[in-house]
């Protein structure tokens, strides 16, 4: 994302869940502080990417998503998605984030 304070949510639910492993209560509010950042700054992918996140964890009580190589826990694909989104200007970034939006959304 581009603005700092936009970073700096997205960087605190990354501390959050290495901490505390996801918990949706906590993850939800940020990840939608987040998304108002994205319409502000007018980026579909990352307003779709955010939305999609936070209903995928109000509906499964946790992250499914299994993008990484095999082994890696639900908290590194939640965690790896967030990092792509803080640099979301780097265009494997945005082909990444959009591989797995595809994917959240297949399975919701």
């Amino acid at each position: 994302m581009r603005t700092a304070e936009a970073n700096t949510i997205l960087e605190k639910i990354q501390k959050q869940v290495e901490k505390n492993g996801i918990q949706p209560d906590k993850l939800i509010p940020l990840l939608q502080r987040a998304r108002e950042h994205a319409l502000k700054e007018e980026d579909p992918l990352l307003t779709r990417a955010l939305r999609l996140c936070w209903q995928h964890l109000e509906a499964n009580e946790g992250f499914d998503l299994n993008y990484l190589e095999d082994g890696e826990s639900t908290e590194e694909n939640f965690t790896y998605l967030i990092s792509l989104a803080i640099k979301s200007e780097n265009t494997y970034n945005r082909d990444e984030i959009r591989e797995m939006t595809n994917m959240l959304q297949a399975i919701a």
